[in-house]
């Protein structure tokens, strides 16, 4: 806790200075409108090679930020999780209550931690979860579930939930297990989860990082099984995918940006320097995610995005 204590004062002038719930003025002027494809790989160049903060450290580490990024808005000494909602006080590294959860599971594509892995501690898909409820999701896709799934319901805190028994409830739901399995998140964060992969699957594009020279995969959202199936290889390898990408396009209509995500997309910004463009700009999902196919048997749910109104978005 002294730990955190310190940490906060040291940094939040520096995230004073930041943290300010918008992009600062012309962090996407870049964008390139020609095409759906031009504008996924402008959004990539603007977010790519961010600070790469380490997992672990005697000095600024993950621990440190989502602590920061996930504190509770009731109490800044606390932090607040993912899937359950819980409170508990912020920790400096391992505890008993919480731990670090990779939304874009890493043994999809990237488990082992060396310095050149990027997505690894990538903190715009790390969140506090609780232990249990880490442990229990695994690394299962995200997905629709049913009643007959296994409940993991959530706490009531700040007047949102708590509310159980039901299906969905402001439940969590899980089934099976790997690919083939999946976990339903609870309704008021599934939008959070659903951009968290966004981002993923923009940033990481299989190039070369800017900073170190060393590849980076390139990691996709997908309907297919199969594909999620075959990233599982225990190795880090160059493509890899995660779903299921018809669930999480949902999600993100249903589950809208709030103050609580706009603030944490601005803590990782100060933390590793880039930002979640579909948190600034979730309009820029459709456009990204749902042409030509891309976004499944559901496309026509999502309509185009104009030009004119993308070109509004990034002045």
């Amino acid at each position: 806790m002294l730990r955190i204590l310190n940490l906060a004062t040291s940094l939040l002038a520096t995230f004073t200075a930041v943290i300010q719930a918008a992009p600062p003025d012309g962090y996407y002027a870049s964008v390139d409108l020609s095409d759906r494809f031009a504008f996924k790989r402008s959004l990539h160049n603007i977010i790519d090679d961010h600070v790469k903060v380490p997992y672990t450290s005697s000095q600024l580490d993950t621990w440190d930020v989502i602590a920061i990024a996930d504190r509770d808005p009731l109490d800044a000494a606390r932090v607040l999780t993912l899937y359950k909602n819980a409170t508990y006080p912020a920790a400096a590294g391992a505890n008993e209550f919480y731990n670090r959860e990779h939304v874009w599971p890493k043994s999809y594509g990237f488990p082992n931690d060396v310095v050149s892995n990027m997505p690894y501690t990538d903190l715009h898909h790390l969140f506090a979860a609780d232990s249990s409820y880490n442990s229990s999701r695994s690394n299962l896709p995200f997905g629709y579930c049913s009643a007959d799934c296994l409940e993991k319901p959530t706490d009531a805190h700040g007047g949102i939930g708590g509310n159980s028994g039901v299906y969905p409830g402001d439940s969590n739901w899980r089934q099976g297990s790997g690919a083939e399995g999946s976990w339903e998140v609870w309704l008021h964060r599934r939008g959070d989860v659903a951009r968290a992969l966004f981002y993923m699957a923009v940033r990481y594009e299989g190039d070369l990082n800017g900073l170190t020279g060393a590849s980076e995969p390139q990691l996709e959202l997908t309907n297919r099984i199969d594909l999620i199936e075959g990233s599982n290889t225990g190795e880090n390898i160059s493509v890899a995918y995660m779903g299921r990408l018809d669930a999480l396009l949902k999600w993100h209509e249903q589950d809208p940006v709030d103050e609580k995500e706009m603030a944490r997309n601005d803590a990782v910004y100060a933390a590793q320097g880039n930002r979640n463009p579909f948190i600034d700009h979730p309009e820029f999902v459709a456009y990204v995610f749902t042409a030509d196919g891309l976004g499944g048997e559901d496309d026509d749910e999502y309509a185009s995005i104009p030009i004119w109104l993308l070109y509004q978005a990034t002045q």
